[in-house]
């Protein structure tokens, strides 16, 4: 027996450092139980509850009472649609049976892996891969963010419109990988995406829509997260900015750039933005384009890894933070994007 475990050892240590690394995966994954896989997210999600309070993942009451026991957690009904659930309904991590390589994969995610890579690592599938990725990148909606205050800089930058991943695309021939708008402009073969962001570097990223920004994308974009604590509104001087700013009771500080007008009083600029920008369009390179019904989830990752880097464990209580993701894995939450 021990020459043999011996003759395993030489075998392994022959191989590249890859290959290996693999291997040590694949058996820290067979040591690992699923029980304590479970046990584990029910413990992250009973902490996030104790801070907050428990709601139905079905009508969003929070008139629930205990319904006995589910595995290692909870069990509730809510007394205003008759619904049970557990700890883990309508989290991320729900309808998903392996949640012990759920728990790994969000180290994949925190390392900005590719699907394929995650899939090799975790040994699971590559569609599997896909939708475990969607799953929780759609639970890091909203989660995190905080209401922006002081002087608060508005801005967007544009992706052209992607259907990639859809075999059949009408009223057009498909694009090779990059690819350019057949019309000259901004127009709807663009999506627009809109980041607002304070001096504290606290920052909203929303797809606002196709096309060129209105005043009501901008509202819808980041109306609920801005309230009177704003000083000042800075952005272009596009005229949709400055009528959100009205509407809002705001005091609006356009910037012209095409005029050589990039700060005003040594205070005013939207260069936090514009960064912003740039860090974005560099970082969804390596993805070789994304459809745009998920490039909200996308930016939603964009958003956390800047705040967290490989901070796994926080990583793992925002995919569990919220309980509105309530959708099995092979109906993933899409964001379709209109015009």
């Amino acid at each position: 027996m021990e020459s043999s475990i011996e003759q395993i050892l030489k075998e392994i240590v022959a191989l590249t450092l890859d290959k290996r690394k693999v291997i040590f995966q694949r058996l820290n994954q067979m040591l690992k139980s699923d029980d304590k896989g479970i046990a584990t997210l029910i413990e992250v999600r009973n902490n996030i509850q104790q801070k907050t309070c428990i709601n139905c993942p079905h009508c969003k009451s929070e008139t629930i009472v205990g319904y006995g026991k589910y595995r290692d957690g909870k069990r509730y009904k809510c007394k205003s649609c008759g619904k049970t659930f557990n700890d883990l309904t309508g989290t991320s991590v729900s309808h998903i049976k392996k949640k012990s390589e759920w728990e790994q994969y969000i180290s994949c995610i925190s390392e900005g892996l590719t699907l394929r890579e995650a899939a090799i690592r975790i040994g699971i599938s590559f569609r599997t891969s896909f939708l475990w990725r969607h799953k929780i990148l759609g639970a890091f909606h909203n989660v995190g963010c905080t209401k922006l205050e002081g002087i608060v800089e508005g801005d967007e930058t544009f992706f052209l419109y992607s259907e990639k991943g859809k075999k059949n695309i009408e009223g057009r021939a498909s694009r090779q990988r990059g690819g350019k708008a057949s019309k000259a402009g901004m127009n709807d073969e663009h999506v627009a995406v809109l980041v607002a962001s304070d001096r504290d570097k606290h920052s909203i990223i929303e797809v606002a829509g196709r096309s060129r920004i209105t005043a009501e994308k901008i509202n819808s974009a980041i109306g609920n997260w801005i309230q009177g604590d704003v000083v000042a509104l800075c952005s272009d001087s596009h005229r949709s900015y400055e009528k959100f700013a009205k509407d809002r009771n705001l005091r609006h500080i356009p910037i012209n750039a095409s005029k050589g007008q990039h700060v005003k009083d040594n205070v005013y600029h939207i260069q936090n933005v514009n960064n912003i920008h740039y860090f974005i369009k560099d970082w969804i390179r390596k993805f070789h384009g994304v459809a745009s019904k998920y490039l909200q989830n996308y930016m939603n990752w964009f958003r956390i890894q800047r705040a967290e880097k490989e901070n796994v464990a926080r990583y793992l209580q925002l995919a569990l933070s919220s309980n509105s993701v309530f959708v099995p894995a092979n109906k993933i939450c899409t964001h379709y994007v209109i015009s």
